[in-house]
């Protein structure tokens, strides 16, 4: 059975012991993610075994090395995670964080050099002059073997973050 909204809000309630509607604060091809009625953890449910099983291996690599933060970016603690349910319950975090492991891959990108540059260009496009934040938690993940390629700020936000810059308007012309 496919994943939708409804089976994921389901499963986290049910992992909660929640009676009520929970707040999703995100979601993507990876899975759901769900404020807890108490606001201090979130819970992913993931769409597919691998990528819960990717985004557990990250965080606990991280554990391992104590690296909570990465460049003045915080990384949720996981709490508790249950394969039978694909399911990870990790802090609540609030800007700057990073967040979304799924799609990580322990070893380098097989990238041809083309799609190399073309991802690049979209990152520092994306986050315009706060890019060499993103460039350096990329390189900082990479000395744990962690290659992340899923950045955008719904997974790196980094406002609040000390060096911050906000964003030009968009032209619309």
């Amino acid at each position: 059975m496919e994943l939708d909204h409804a089976r994921a809000e389901q499963i986290a309630r049910d992992y909660l012991g929640a009676t009520e509607p929970l707040k999703r604060l995100g979601w993507g091809i990876g899975g759901f993610v769900y404020l807890s009625p108490d606001g201090r953890s979130a819970v992913k449910v993931h769409r597919h075994e691998q990528w819960f099983l990717n985004e557990v291996k990250a965080y606990y690599r991280l554990r391992s090395v104590r690296a909570s933060q990465l460049h003045g970016v915080t990384i949720p603690k996981v709490h508790d995670e249950r394969l039978d349910l694909k399911l990870i319950l990790m802090d609540f975090v609030t800007p700057p964080f990073l967040v979304d492991f799924a799609g990580v891959q322990f070893h380098p990108p097989d990238f041809p050099p083309d799609t190399l540059a073309l991802w690049r260009d979209r990152v520092d496009e994306m986050f315009g002059p706060n890019a060499h934040l993103a460039w350096a938690v990329y390189s900082a993940l990479t000395q744990y073997d962690i290659w992340y390629t899923d950045f955008h700020p719904r997974n790196l936000s980094l406002e609040n973050h000390p060096e911050y810059q906000e964003m030009p308007p968009e032209d619309f012309d």
